[in-house]
């Protein structure tokens, strides 16, 4: 056997447990920390890496010989099997390196606890002599003492050493302590350290590249010295990614300042500076802040040579230029429109008036679209921090989350703003408004360098839209700034095998081709697996700084304090609770990295398959995507998914019985995972090997429940929920009975009902709980209450007209009746009449009260429902729309004549004899209301013939 492969942190093997006892106390248990010892291999046979009983020795088949050189033998031997009664795996001899890396952990070297100096042997008791992180499911041993404080812990600094501290900042967290940087910076100006400040300010600026504020500090600092050459060196580094005005405004004084136009070649000079100009306003003049870049523009072009009206060829030459600047600087919204549309004017009108008009009215509609952009840039902009200091997300649940979010949602504002091109380029100029779009992602990742989606969706704009090359490079370039996202490494990987295809003859087996499309994969795998490594040392630091804190407390005050059993325990419980708390924290984080490798391991073994499938036949060992499946095991930090996705991909793709060895191993190596015996027993079934799977389900579920630990008992309610499922569809009933009762004991809240309707059920209907409509009468509508109103007002009456003012003046006041006879049209008082609302207070007294809470309206027929799911939004109606509010002013002010009787009565309809009708009628037959007189001296005019006759109205 080859030994043992360990982690990229392992020095030597796990040593073995500590003896029997309270490890506080036992010497012989705090002695045996010390000591390592050599993993003792198995010598069991391995087929395809995996451990083979010795009743699988007879039945060899033609498959199970391939299986020899499939998967590579990883020296790894299984000492648990399913019916070890849900004991943790860590309670088995752990002698295989390589199952604890499997397992998402890490094993830590042992370190001896005699070793620890200047602390009295009385408060040993407080150094654990062995932690662990709950990953997965399952503890990790960390046998570490206090021994090898000052070996993982940062070194201690002098308090005068500020250098040193923040360099031990800038170490732990580069990226997210942006600030230790800026006062290293500081603290080397101080001391006048120039080549400390300029090596700080390059570091500095790989790590945040994007930071258009700090290169413009770096370029100041070197003009402060007359430093040219250091200042064309940042120039060269800066200008092509930052697009920044003030960056660019920095290189044009610069070029203005080398380049004299008073002595020395003017021409040249002039040819020099107008060439700068052009190459700042193609980068940043889409701005909406570059209106001071194109004022200083416009105004280099006319104190340059020639006169503007001379009648010469320069004169003509320079009136040109100026109008071509004036026509690019007037479609641009920016800051400074107005004022260059005002110069504009007297630009052209200075020249000739009528033609100066003409060309202002060819201008217009460029500078009247633009300046309206500019008014609504500015309140979507409004709110945004447009910084280049880019910082880490925050966390969800913490500091800084939401105001972070808000900061993303209002960029995407601005982007799809950009994207509805406001400015109307899109038909005529489809470049410029692709540069627009492109410049605006750009503003955007200077702020959010730390946003992968950002990123993603900037490279994705630009491979749709024809600018492959522009997108490759953002992508290539957010993936250096977020080696962790594993976002942009799937885009980048799916690119670069979309774009790429086998060639057989040159590169058999495709490794070249595998080898250009892992890259991405590898390197978001490496930087995942260093952040672990920081997590798993940051937190051996705080335990033993932790540990180290509380024995020199106790050590200082041991001269003063008496030890007691009381005194000890509460400390000992302190620290314990301490140390939960820095374990919790660091698991639940390891937890989540372990996830994400394991589903990148996934997607890297998927991608391989594609390329090189099982590879070829000839090689010798694993070779195709089984190759990733050792690497991943040998690097470790996997979870059960790694398992299921790849037995998978055996089974589904190959109908190879690998698959099967494959979760036969999870099982063994989380043993307290219910995915893994769940998906295991889904394979059998698929594989109709029934006896197998309820053997399987048996075994899984006898452990957890046999188990005192609680959270392991809800763990077998998924693998109870899937067999009733699978036997309520093709099983006995004696079987369903007897797993629901065994449901009900281990479950009892769950109700009975429950258990027994799904039986019945399919994914989309629950045949127990529908309730079929049988009779018409189950449809009955709800009574709707219609509140009492009078109708007190007739036509042309005074009340009338003062309605008829208060509506069309829509004042919350009522306004008095105005006389028609009185010439100066003032109002005039009236007899107030009886109160409306006092006479309907004073019916409701004697009345019974009735609720006042208006009714739910009616349900709409399902026939009008499917028209309106069906309609499209009102967005997409682009021509004459309807206009709601219009119909209701109509409505509303329409003055209808005076309730009247018909001339002619009509008999009351005759009620139908026999059967009840099919359907009741909606309302209840209710007496029409009392006609009310009219007013006296009431006239009506004209007499209006009734539409039922030809009848006159009459009042009663």
């Amino acid at each position: 056997m080859s030994d043992p492969i360990l982690s990229p942190s392992q020095s030597h093997p796990l040593p073995p447990r500590p003896l029997s006892g309270n490890p506080l106390t036992n010497t012989a248990a705090m002695n045996s920390m010390s000591q390592t010892s050599t993993p003792v291999q198995s010598a069991s046979k391995l087929r395809g890496g995996f451990e083979l009983d010795d009743e699988d020795d007879h039945d060899v088949t033609f498959e199970d010989t391939q299986d020899d050189d499939v998967y590579e033998t990883v020296p790894t031997e299984v000492n648990g099997s399913a019916s070890n009664g849900g004991q943790d795996a860590l309670d088995r001899p752990s002698n295989s390196p390589t199952q604890e890396q499997e397992n998402g952990m890490t094993p830590v070297p042992a370190q001896a606890i005699d070793s620890l100096t200047n602390v009295p042997s009385s408060v040993a008791f407080n150094i654990p002599q062995t932690h662990s992180i709950v990953t997965n499911g399952r503890e990790s041993a960390d046998h570490s003492s206090s021994a090898d404080v000052f070996s993982v812990l940062p070194k201690s600094r002098l308090a005068h050493d500020v250098v040193g501290m923040l360099e031990d900042r800038i170490k732990d967290d580069p990226r997210g302590d942006s600030a230790a940087w800026l006062e290293l910076i500081e603290e080397y100006k101080s001391r006048n350290k120039d080549d400390q400040v300029r090596r700080t300010y390059e570091r500095y600026l790989d790590v945040f590249p994007l930071a258009a504020e700090q290169w413009c500090a770096f370029l100041r600092w070197e003009e402060a010295a007359d430093r040219k050459w250091q200042m064309e060196q940042i120039f060269k580094k800066a200008l092509i990614s930052v697009p920044s005005v003030e960056l660019f405004s920095i290189y044009v004084n610069y070029v203005r300042r080398r380049h004299s136009m008073q002595t020395g070649d003017t021409s040249q000079a002039y040819k020099n500076i107008h060439q700068t100009f052009e190459f700042a306003l193609k980068s940043v003049g889409m701005d909406k802040d570059s209106g001071n870049l194109w004022q200083e523009y416009i105004n280099f072009l006319r104190a340059g040579p020639g006169t503007v009206g001379g009648s010469g060829w320069q004169d003509s030459q320079k009136m040109d230029t100026l109008r071509d600047a004036y026509g690019k600087a007037l479609s641009v919204p920016t800051s400074a429109i107005q004022s260059l549309w005002k110069e504009y004017d007297a630009f052209e009108t200075g020249i000739n008036k009528i033609n100066g008009r003409k060309m202002m009215q060819e201008r217009s509609p460029d500078y009247m679209t633009a300046r309206t952009a500019y008014t609504q840039l500015q309140n979507i902009t409004k709110r945004i921090d447009r910084t280049s200091r880019p910082r880490l997300p925050p966390a969800l649940g913490y500091a800084g989350d939401l105001e972070y979010q808000q900061q993303v949602s209002l960029w995407r504002d601005w982007l799809h703003w950009e994207k509805n091109d406001p400015l109307e380029l899109k038909e005529d100029k489809f470049d410029a408004y692709l540069d627009r779009v492109i410049f605006t992602y750009r503003q955007a990742l200077m702020a959010l360098q730390f946003w992968p989606e950002t990123w993603y969706e900037a490279a994705e704009f630009c491979i749709l839209n024809g600018r492959e090359e522009t997108g490759l490079g953002l992508l290539n370039q957010g993936f250096t700034s977020n080696p962790e996202s594993a976002l942009l490494a799937f885009k980048l990987a799916d690119h670069l095998e979309s774009t790429t295809s086998n060639d057989s003859t040159n590169d058999p087996g495709a490794k070249i081709r595998m080898k250009t499309v892992r890259e991405p994969y590898d390197k978001v795998l490496d930087a995942l697996y260093d952040v672990q490594k920081k997590t798993e040392g940051r937190m051996q630091a705080d335990i033993q700084r932790l540990e180290l804190s509380t024995s020199n407390g106790q050590a200082d005050a041991g001269g003063d304090e008496v030890l007691t059993a009381s005194n000890v325990s509460e400390r000992k419980a302190a620290l314990d609770e301490q140390l939960n708390v820095v374990r919790k924290a660091a698991s639940s984080h390891i937890e989540v990295l372990s996830n994400l490798i394991s589903h990148i391991w996934v997607a890297l073994m998927r991608a391989t398959r594609r390329i090189q499938g099982k590879g070829l036949p000839n090689e010798k060992g694993p070779s195709g995507f089984r190759t990733i499946f050792n690497e991943a095991r040998k690097r470790g930090q996997l979870t059960p998914e790694f398992y299921v996705e790849t037995a998978h991909i055996e089974w589904n793709c190959y109908r190879d019985p690998t698959g099967t060895r494959i979760l036969e191993r999870g099982v063994k190596l989380y043993p307290n995972d219910s995915l893994l015996p769940l998906e295991y027993i889904k394979h059998l079934i698929s594989k109709d090997d029934i006896t197998n799977a309820r053997a399987v389900f048996e075994t899984t579920v006898n452990r957890f429940t046999s188990s005192n630990d609680s959270t392991l008992v809800a763990k077998s309610k998924d693998l109870f929920l899937y067999f009733q499922d699978y036997e309520s569809k093709f099983g006995e009933l004696s079987q369903i009975v007897r797993l629901e009762s065994r449901m009900k004991e281990l479950f009892p809240e769950d109700p009975a009902l429950k258990q027994f309707s799904a039986r019945y059920r399919t994914p989309g209907f629950d045949p127990m709980s529908a309730q079929p409509v049988i009779s018409a009468r189950q449809m009955m509508p709800k009574a709707a209450l219609h509140p009492s109103v009078e109708v007190y007002t007739t036509v042309n009456s005074p009340i009338q007209k003062v309605i008829d003012h208060v509506t069309s003046t829509n004042s919350p006041k009522r306004p008095l009746p105005v006389d028609d006879d009185e010439e100066d049209g003032r109002p005039q008082k009236i007899a107030r009449g009886e109160s409306p609302s006092m006479a309907t207070q004073m019916r409701k007294i004697a009345q019974p009260s009735v609720p006042t809470r208006p009714p739910a309206p009616a349900p709409l027929p399902p026939a009008i429902l499917h028209l309106l799911s069906i309609l499209p939004k009102a967005s997409a109606y682009t021509d004459i729309k309807f206009d709601a509010n219009a119909i209701h002013k109509l409505i509303k002010e329409k003055h209808l004549p005076a309730p009247t009787t018909v001339g002619v009565a009509r008999p009351p309809p005759t009620p139908q004899t026999g059967a009840a009708p099919a359907w009741p009628p909606q309302f209840s037959q209710a007496p029409p209301p009392p006609m009310i007189p009219p007013p006296q001296g009431y006239v009506p005019q004209g007499t209006p013939t009734s539409q039922y006759g030809a009848a006159p109205f009459r009042w009663p």
